[in-house]
């Protein structure tokens, strides 16, 4: 298998845990919450150390503007989930925040699915993409261990 099909199957998975988190209340939620905060914290960590600095050293003008706003998606992402880690799941704000945090995390995704995997086939071969996966799992459960420490 290969980057961008592996990444497919994750935006998946992730998308299905945020409608639990929808459906969910009080320590359920935050428990689906931080399940999902962790394992984006290693997807984007793994994005971020290997798969886009890979297809930006390939890659140039309007393409190379899309890998950096991919980046810029991930900071903006980050920062509401730090609120959302910060706000008590009772907050009548919570629900808000993270329908805000939904939003920029399906844009992100689908725009990661459309516009930079299209790159990325171009950048890459078939052959690199499946070399780039085994980097980005390494990474990508390292960084998930990291951040379950980190919410204990």
């Amino acid at each position: 298998m290969d980057y961008i099909k592996h990444n497919k199957e994750e935006h998946s998975e992730f998308k299905k845990l945020m409608k639990k988190i929808e459906k969910a209340s009080g320590k359920e939620k935050k428990k689906l919450f931080r399940k999902l905060f962790v394992k984006l914290y290693g997807h984007h960590n793994g994005e971020e150390a290997v798969v886009f600095p890979a297809v930006k050293e390939n890659v140039s003008g309007k393409d190379l503007d899309t890998v950096l706003e991919m980046i810029e998606e991930h900071k903006l992402g980050n920062y509401q989930f730090s609120v959302l880690e910060r706000t008590s799941i009772e907050n009548e704000t919570w629900d808000a925040k993270f329908a805000v945090l939904k939003e920029v995390l399906e844009h992100h995704m689908d725009e990661e699915e459309d516009e930079f995997s299209a790159i990325a086939k171009k950048a890459l071969s078939k052959k690199d993409r499946e070399q780039l996966l085994e980097e980005f799992e390494e990474v990508s459960e390292k960084k998930e261990k990291e951040k379950k420490k980190d919410l204990k």
